[in-house]
């Protein structure tokens, strides 16, 4: 039995970056890795543009003010100019839009006064070239605008956008494959015989998978008998990461582990150091990466939370932050009887006086999910600790950042 911080960097050095692009819209980017380098094809801004309401003036004529200047032409925004600037003369300009030729600085509205008689009246004088965004200024044409292994957001796609770039070649997300084992197991929308439970753990793994931006293919259930799991453990190891649910404990029918091997699937670890989800197999074949979870489906979700979901970020080539680590008050005392393993418990983490506070919610163990719809976050308690006091700053864990009390260490 290996501790979770060895298991998990086993875990992430086996996860290497998926090597297949593909073409996405802008419009679909979002979050996504871009596969190359992008260019500019274009100057921005693509001309000298007035970045105030106002007036496009010759700075020269304001160096006595106030003063009287003819106004020959008004230039709204996505109208080019058809006249010069020239001495005693202004164009009305709009934000956004072009600089007229002859023009070298703009004077904002609030500093002029319109007169009756085709002229503005210049209260104030204005350094030359105030006002006035010029071609290029922010990206020349042919700069590197993002680089390859940028992860996408609004601010990017906007640059995007602004040169032309409506399909980009982005780093494509691995395939998932989930799998559920178990003669017991029925789907959800089926009645129970005695002795049978609904399928839980592979809809809580789609949706987890989903939060990381992943539409995994559902293989179904396998029932306990090798044939049927032989023929589903081949179609999944196809995918880039499988993740099989029970059948990897020490019972006479947990066979996953012996088909795995069968199927040349290198274990790199079958045992860890964590409650719940101890019986927690990682194997490897080529770059596919294996999962084998607990039955149990709150050992199910602490698993995926802790390992999977950082592997699946890691091969998507994306650098966010995937586990939502802090610290936070204890606000209970927690006892447990042993020790042996890094223990992570459902609580209940709020925000208060500019404090997280945990409070450990009823828990019945690893399969009582109904305690994690109660809990936003969980409790890690190390190796070697039996007794954690109210009051003391513990580490703890966050499902979600846009949880109201997620408060990052």
């Amino acid at each position: 039995m290996i501790t979770v911080d060895k298991a998990f960097r086993i875990v992430m050095e086996k996860a290497d970056v998926i090597e297949r692009v593909e073409i996405v819209g802008f419009n679909s980017a979002n979050g996504r890795v871009i596969a190359e380098d992008i260019f500019s094809d274009i100057d921005i801004p693509p001309f000298n543009k007035s970045s105030m309401d106002g007036y496009a003036v010759i700075s020269s004529d304001l160096k006595t003010v106030p003063v009287e200047l003819e106004v020959i032409e008004e230039i709204p925004a996505g109208y080019f100019p058809t006249k010069r600037v020239i001495n005693g003369t202004v164009s009305k300009i709009m934000t956004g839009a072009p600089v007229p030729e002859g023009a070298d600085t703009v004077v904002m509205v609030e500093n002029t006064e319109l007169l009756k008689n085709g002229k503005v009246k210049i209260l104030s004088k204005v350094k030359k070239g105030e006002n006035i965004s010029s071609k290029g200024e922010d990206v020349k044409k042919g700069d590197k605008i993002l680089s390859r292994g940028t992860t996408l957001r609004c601010q990017e796609i906007s640059m995007l956008s602004a040169t032309g770039h409506t399909s980009i070649s982005v780093i494509s997300r691995p395939r998932v494959s989930i799998l559920a084992t178990g003669s017991e197991l029925v789907e959800p929308d089926k009645g129970l015989m005695p002795g049978q439970i609904r399928n839980s753990n592979s809809y809580s793994l789609f949706a987890q998978c989903q939060n990381s931006d992943i539409n995994p293919d559902y293989l179904g259930i396998a029932i306990d008998e090798e044939a049927d799991l032989r023929g589903k453990i081949k179609k999944g190891i196809n995918s880039d990461v499988f993740l099989i649910s029970g059948g990897v404990s020490m019972g006479d029918y947990d066979i996953v582990p012996s088909i795995l091997r069968e199927c040349g699937i290198k274990i790199e670890f079958e045992r860890v150091a964590i409650k719940p989800g101890k019986p927690f197999l990682f194997g490897t074949k080529g770059k596919t990466l294996i999962f084998g979870l607990p039955g149990n489906p709150v050992s199910t979700l602490i698993i995926f939370e802790i390992f999977i979901k950082p592997a699946l970020k890691k091969m998507s080539a994306n650098s966010a932050n995937t586990n939502f680590a802090g610290k936070a008050k204890l606000e209970k005392v927690f006892e447990r009887r042993k020790a042996g393993r890094e223990e992570y418990i459902p609580v209940a983490i709020t925000r208060s006086g500019g404090e997280a506070r945990a409070m450990p919610v009823k828990f019945n163990g690893s399969a009582d999910m109904m305690a994690l719809t109660k809990a936003n976050g969980l409790l890690i308690i190390p190796i070697g600790i039996d007794k954690l006091n109210a009051g003391d700053i513990c580490d703890v864990i966050w499902f979600s950042a846009t949880d109201p009390s997620y408060m990052p260490a």
